[in-house]
Parts: structure tokens; sequence; C-alpha cells
């Protein structure tokens, strides 16, 4: 029963998340950096290099110079690339509310385990 409570209220906390001056910042830099077409192939192209290293890592396959070559490259380009920059501010500001109400949330189990 507790179950459906807690599970009530975080989707009342989605609701207020997604009518967060945060959320809004982090959907309209989205928005732009979508607009700017080759931003935007930047940007998934790094995510593609990102994953792809990171399934070789679970797999146990060997990440090669050239892997880490391009995911350097891909890196570099971001940082140059405003549209992507205001997107990182953004996350971050975003990550910033989450990371303060997951501690909210956990403060119970904190001073349950340091008691």
């Amino acid at each position: 029963m507790s179950d459906n409570k807690i599970l009530e209220q975080a989707k009342k906390m989605q609701e207020t998340v997604l009518e967060s001056e945060e959320f809004t910042n982090l959907k309209n830099a989205m928005d732009a950096l979508k607009a700017e077409k080759d931003s935007y192939k930047v940007f998934t192209d790094f995510q593609a290099s990102q994953n792809d290293l990171r399934q070789k890592q679970m797999s146990g396959q060997e990440i090669t110079p050239d892997d880490m070559k391009y995911a350097r490259e891909l890196a570099d380009k971001m940082n140059k690339l405003p549209a992507i920059k205001l997107l990182m501010e953004r996350e971050k500001a975003m990550g910033k509310l989450i990371d303060d109400a997951n501690m909210v949330i956990t403060e119970p189990l904190r001073k349950l385990y340091q008691a």
C-alpha cells in the first residue's frame, strides 16, 4: 500500500520537474542545439562514440588508440560549440536540482545508517 503512495508522490515530482525552470531551460537548449544541424551532428556522433566505448568495455573488447583519438577529437569539437556548451550548463543545473531532491528523499536512509 505504501508503495503506491510513494509512486504517486514520485509521479507528482515528475510533473513538478517538467514544470521547473531548469527543465524548461534544458529543453530550450536542446531545441536550439537540434536547430544547428552541424552542432547536433557532433553531439550525436559523440554520444554514439561514448556508447561504442562503453559497449566495448562491458564486453571485454579492446579499446584501441584510434577509438580514444576519435572520442577526444569529438570532445574537442564539442567544447568549441556554443550550443553544446549551453546544453551542458543546463544539464548541470538540472542535475543539481535532481541531486538536491535525491538528498531530501534519501535523508531518512542516511540518518538510519548513521544512528
